[in-house]
């Protein structure tokens, strides 16, 4: 009797590591289908566009060129907040442009360097819209889970065909997450400075001194063109060309 009893609970005692070998695979699968079902869901809180003051360039002269840095540009800034369960990583930029093009110059002129700013996401002006442009450098942006945070995106005429008169487009930003899903932002009305000494921005306000007032009279029409369109978000800049622009209309 006593030799049977031993032997029970020598069973039993071998058959607990299986057990709790068992026990733990199946811990372990619920944990990872739970870590699998924690996504992020990014929202939009907020955006704004106006001219960013630092960023990077090129000067141009007749026989040299040189990096340069402190030039202006449009950019795009983002409030979001993740309300999902897990992060959310941003991998890839997006921009699908349905407007790109330089107004008139109107006979104005601009200075004895071609100085163009580098973009994180540069729009090719010689392209005829509709297109999309794909950031080719590496993005990793990660929002947290229950966290706010914002990001910004300079977007402008690409380098080497930056013109003298300033550009306007318009472009809706798309925010490609690690899980598949997308943000997106826009329709968004851009403008840079451009290098007229007659027609450009100073401050919140533009000067505009054509030399043929029908000439402007494109410009004007082109542009409220651009604010007619439904959703629209202008740039500080732009609404405020859009303002100056009122007395060719």
């Amino acid at each position: 009797m006593f030799v049977a009893c031993a032997a029970l609970l020598v069973s039993v005692i071998a058959l607990i590591p299986a057990w709790s070998s068992a026990v733990s695979g199946e811990s372990q699968a619920k944990t990872g289908e739970k870590e699998a079902e924690r996504r992020g869901s990014l929202e939009v809180t907020a955006v704004s566009a106006r001219f960013n003051d630092r960023l990077k360039g090129v000067e141009r002269a007749a026989d040299s060129e040189k990096e340069v840095d402190g030039l202006i540009g449009p950019q795009v800034d983002i409030a979001v907040r993740n309300r999902g369960s897990g992060s959310a990583i941003i991998t890839k930029m997006i921009a699908s442009v349905s407007v790109s093009e330089n107004l008139t110059s109107c006979a104005g002129t601009g200075g004895d360097l071609d100085i163009a700013a580098r973009y994180d996401i540069p729009i090719p002006t010689s392209r005829k819209p509709p297109f999309t442009v794909t950031t080719t450098d590496d993005v990793f942006f990660d929002v947290k889970s229950g966290e706010n945070d914002r990001l910004s995106v300079a977007v402008g005429p690409e380098m080497r065909e930056a013109g003298m008169s300033p550009w306007v487009g318009v472009v809706t930003l798309q925010f490609h997450d690690a899980d598949g899903t997308d943000l997106s932002i826009g329709p968004l009305a851009l403008v840079s400075p451009g290098q007229d000494e007659h027609f450009h921005p100073v401050g919140m306000t533009w000067k505009i001194a054509p030399r043929y007032a029908s000439c402007m009279d494109d410009n004007a029409r082109r542009v409220q063109e651009i604010m007619e369109i439904p959703h629209i978000t202008p740039s500080k800049e732009f609404a405020a060309l859009h303002r100056a622009l009122r007395p060719f209309r």
